[in-house]
């Protein structure tokens, strides 16, 4: 995926949050329900591979869609997120 396409999904997830005072577990269950649910574009597996990507980035994931958050507090939400929309093992 090409860092204009991750980056994209990645702002559109941040532009939704950009309000949330707080990026706690209620933030990531409605962001991971709004992929499940087509809210945002591509699939579940899309977006984890955008997550995957923006997560390796060396540099600020908060440079175009502006949060008042930190970009500790957007990593560690973007992998909050990644977790939530990865499928369970298989038992």
């Amino acid at each position: 995926m090409s860092m204009d396409r991750w980056k994209g999904r990645i702002n559109g997830i941040l532009y939704g949050v950009q309000f949330d005072q707080v990026l706690d577990d209620t933030v990531v269950a409605r962001v991971a329900g709004g992929v499940t649910d087509g809210l945002y574009p591509g699939d579940r597996a899309e977006t984890r591979e955008a997550l995957d990507q923006a997560l390796r980035h060396s540099g600020p994931l908060n440079d175009q869609a502006q949060t008042h958050h930190s970009e500790e507090s957007i990593r560690t939400f973007l992998h909050r997120l990644s977790t939530a929309l990865t499928p369970p093992s298989p038992s």
